[in-house]
């Protein structure tokens, strides 16, 4: 019930409690305390009376007749204003100075009677009760006496009236009662009125509280109650204090953020935990017009592809090392819009994992790769005619021509060297081409590397013979099922085994080895050469680039071998880099690439 109320209410209420026991139980026990001590002084001047009228009657002479005896009782109990009673043994009253003489033998037997039957017993007996007869409240005390005259062997008792005392207890008792409903009355109406003036500057701290909660951290407790509140006062306004400085940097740094979002030439997307969209900024609503009003949607509701809506799905879940590194992906929209999209994964204070999505748009450089494949294949295609054109009439001369003109056959084959190299990397272009555009792919088959390598060493035999490169097979006898296309396949190895004897030492070693995983095969060739420098190795797998750029091309190169070699693999789902040197070794390189294996059927 008290939980009801309020702090004030139980306040009052319980001081009033406790003012309340604390008046009433000390005047109840000062009572009580003064009541018992006004008796036993009553009682103790009846006994002193009773013994003085024991003392008279026994110094008095013999009285002649019991007439004599009542007039005897009735004179000393009117002089001392009490009454005086003569009972014999057998409880019947011979004398009583407040009844008349005639009815004194008419008054009911008194054997019975508790003062007189503790005289017997112990000489002397007391009582209090209501008097009938007088109709009175009395304390009697009662002492045996012995036969004398007309005064039988029996009991002599003096009652003293105890209504006055009773009175003037009860007056006492009113009087406490008014004392106390007068100090109670004052109590509460101060206590109450103190309360109050407690409760103003509590009220004030509050609504300084509640205007601090509802944002406005300029507010200050200026005026408290006590010494008392000053620790909370100060509390509170350093709270309010450090609040209003963190809302500042907060809505600083969340300004900064805002500008940095929205000078960023990139679409930026937030997603909360739920996958919906959280935050955009000003650069994504200029690429889709709708999304301000997409607030709290999905992506996939916003941008029409699955791929995006999946990858975020993968981030939320987990699924993906996003805190790591991004998810990649690349997507293409209406409109002709492509975009390089990377999704990163976030924690919030709670642990809540979010998103953060960044649209790049790269429609303008696929347009112009697309506008170089498509330059490079035509023009591929049409130097092919007159090359072919060139070199065979350079055959032609050089079969029929003049025997003794060696100037002219020199020039010529010179003439045909040239053309069979242009015509070489013309066919890399087309192929290249073919390959950038996935046009023309054969679907992967299940391929033998260690058939592809022979085959493709056999193809660099003459080369081989030449520089005296000896080849070191190093892969599982039982062979190594991937997932490729033999011809393409066998082409990546032809070229990595070429440029690690074209760039090795005469007389050396190329080794190639392979790690089968439980879903790819990593293969490695590795050659003893003199090495990629390290600010070249990143570049290594561009078209033309030639890591030692004042070194003639007298090998023949196209400089499209590893270009080749990277988009054979990366189109069968693998990769490919370069170390340099070795792991282990302080000279030559190696080629690792990755190709998905045949998994068994269950």
């Amino acid at each position: 019930m008290l939980r009801k109320l309020s702090f004030r209410s139980r306040l009052l209420f319980t001081f009033w409690g406790v003012l309340l026991l604390a008046l009433l139980l000390p005047s109840l026990y000062y009572r009580q305390i003064l009541s018992a001590d006004i008796e036993a002084d009553t009682r103790a001047n009846a006994i002193g009376e009773l013994n003085s009228v024991f003392w008279l009657a026994s110094r008095e002479q013999p009285f002649k007749s019991t007439a004599s005896l009542q007039e005897w009782c009735k004179a000393l109990g009117d002089q001392l204003g009490i009454r005086i009673t003569f009972v014999a043994r057998d409880g019947k009253v011979i004398a009583d100075s407040k009844v008349a003489f005639p009815r004194v033998s008419a008054m009911d037997n008194h054997a019975n009677r508790p003062e007189i039957i503790q005289a017997y017993k112990k000489e002397l007996g007391t009582s209090s009760r209501y008097s009938k007869t007088l109709g009175r409240h009395l304390i009697y005390a009662a002492r045996r006496i012995d036969e004398r005259g007309v005064i039988p062997s029996g009991v002599i008792r003096v009652a003293v009236p105890f209504s006055e005392v009773r009175k003037r207890l009860d007056h006492l008792s009113k009087n406490l009662i008014l004392i106390f409903v007068l100090t109670f009355s004052a109590t509460i109406f101060l206590s109450y009125l103190l309360v109050r003036q407690l409760e103003i500057p509590i009220q004030r701290m509050i609504r300084a509280a509640e205007a601090i909660e509802s944002g406005d951290y300029r507010e200050r407790i200026r005026r408290y109650p006590g010494r008392e509140f000053s620790p909370l006062a100060q509390a509170i306004n350093q709270m309010a204090e450090r609040i209003e400085l963190h809302i500042k940097t907060i809505t600083g740094q969340k300004q900064q953020l805002e500008a940095i979002l929205n000078g960023m030439s990139e679409g930026v997307m937030v997603l909360d935990s739920n996958g919906k969209i959280k935050t955009t900024n000003r650069a994504l609503a200029k690429i889709i017009p709708s999304l301000p009003a997409s607030i709290g949607r999905r992506p996939l509701e916003v941008i029409r592809s699955h791929e995006l809506q999946q990858a975020c799905d993968q981030i939320l879940a987990g699924g993906h090392a996003g805190e790591s590194q991004p998810f990649k992906l690349e997507i293409s929209l209406d409109m002709g819009l492509i975009f390089d999209v990377n999704i990163v994964q976030f924690r919030d204070m709670e642990a809540t994992i979010g998103a953060i999505v960044v649209f790049h748009d790269i429609s303008e450089l696929k347009r112009l790769e697309k506008v170089r494949q498509d330059f490079v294949a035509n023009v591929s295609h049409e130097l092919r005619t007159p090359l072919t054109s060139i070199k065979g009439y350079a055959e032609t001369l050089l079969v029929e021509g003049d025997e003794s003109s060696d100037s002219n056959r020199d020039f010529l084959q010179i003439i045909l060297k040239h053309a069979n190299h242009m015509s070489n990397m013309v066919d890399d272009l087309l192929q290249l081409a073919r390959l950038e555009a996935r046009q023309k792919l054969p679907e992967p088959a299940a391929v033998d590397a260690i058939a592809v390598l022979n085959s493709a060493w056999k193809a660099c035999g003459a080369l081989a013979k030449e520089k005296e490169v000896r080849l070191e097979n190093f892969l599982p006898e039982e062979g190594v099922q991937v997932r490729a296309d033999s011809e393409q396949l066998e082409q990546v190895f032809r070229n990595l085994l070429e440029n690690a004897m074209k760039y090795g030492q005469s007389g050396c070693t190329v080794s190639v080895l392979c790690d089968v995983g439980p879903e790819v095969a990593t293969f490695q060739v590795l050659d003893d050469g003199p090495g990629i420098p390290k600010q070249y190795q990143l570049r290594i797998f561009e078209r033309f680039f030639r890591a030692e750029k004042d070194r003639p091309n007298s090998d023949g190169s196209t400089g499209l071998g590893l270009a080749i070699c990277r988009h054979i693999i990366q189109n069968y789902g693998g990769k490919i880099w370069l170390e340099s040197p070795p792991p282990g070794k302080t000279e030559g390189s190696a080629f690792y690439f990755t190709l998905p294996i045949v998994l068994e059927e269950s």
